[in-house]
């Protein structure tokens, strides 16, 4: 599989996934991605991309600025 964006090799690593709410900014450590490593495109799977939403739909709850978790707990 390639980039969508730029055609480079993609590659299996661990990366943060970050989201800007308008009152909070919630960052998941250690998501499991495909990253080109020409321009740094990030490709998530479809249950990872589900995971993610239902973390953010979680967290959104919350009354703190900045949220930090740990993907593989949150999952579990």
């Amino acid at each position: 599989m390639n980039c969508f964006e730029c055609k480079g090799d993609l590659e299996e690593k661990t990366v943060n996934y970050m989201v800007d709410l308008d009152k909070t900014i919630i960052i998941i450590k250690g998501v499991l991605a495909k990253v080109c490593t020409q321009c740094g495109e990030q490709y998530f799977d479809d249950t990872t991309s589900e995971n993610i939403e239902k973390i953010v739909e979680q967290l959104k709850q919350l009354s703190t600025e900045v949220t930090i978790v740990n993907y593989k707990e949150e999952v579990a």
